[in-house]
């Protein structure tokens, strides 16, 4: 195994967020008085992917000519109820399993709250976690290596053996940062790989294969 510790983001990562997320989005357009027929779903989807959420409220925000706060506050009470739908993305329970199967620990690094780590729970996947960092913790936002580090030092964890797992620039840019190496997941070959990863990926087949695969 390439790795022993591993670092995983949430949204777009470990569950498939982002349908939830483009359709809450859309009604707190429409909420603050876009017409249904100006949003372009697909735009927003990008946006968020590409980016992130921050990116998607000010663009869009700016577009529409709203208050950004109040289309934040209006998204996140649409958001919320749809995390319970939200499915975890083929083949990570049984590459998280095969991870510890093997002697490495998988921790959990999101700007989500504790919900996320409820979600994983509900999946049946949070005891492949050894620890966890979520928005509740207050750390700074990635690609700021801060929460990254934390988790490093409470665990005893050498960086050198250790691999962030992000759908975004941002996860593997914090990875890095953190002297660890980076993996892009990006199903849909939507992101422009700026931060260099290791290796990039479109299934979990596929980084499963190189994960187990000796140096």
């Amino acid at each position: 195994m390439r790795y022993q510790q591993y670092f995983w983001d949430f949204d777009g990562t470990l569950v498939n967020t982002y349908p939830g997320m483009v359709a809450a989005f859309g009604e707190a357009l429409v909420a603050s008085g876009v017409n249904d027929f100006e949003i372009d779903s697909e735009e927003i989807y990008k946006t968020m992917r590409q980016h992130s959420l921050g990116t998607a409220l000010q663009r869009f925000s700016a577009e529409y000519q709203l208050d950004r706060e109040r289309l934040e506050r209006i998204y996140r009470l649409q958001a919320a109820p749809r995390l319970k739908d939200a499915q975890a993305f083929q083949g990570i329970g049984d590459l998280l399993a095969q991870i510890t199967a093997a002697g490495g620990r998988n921790f959990l690094l999101t700007h989500k709250d504790h919900r996320a780590m409820n979600r994983l729970e509900q999946l049946g996947l949070a005891q492949a976690f050894t620890g966890a960092v979520t928005a509740d913790d207050d750390y700074p936002r990635k690609p700021d290596p801060t929460s990254l580090l934390a988790l490093c030092r409470q665990y005893q964890v050498d960086p050198k053996t250790a691999i962030m797992v992000g759908d975004r620039n941002l996860d593997v840019t914090a990875g890095h940062r953190a002297g660890m190496a980076g993996a892009l997941f990006d199903p849909e070959h939507l992101i422009v790989d700026e931060s260099q990863p290791e290796i990039r990926v479109i299934n979990y087949a596929e980084l499963r294969d190189w994960l187990m695969m000796a140096k």
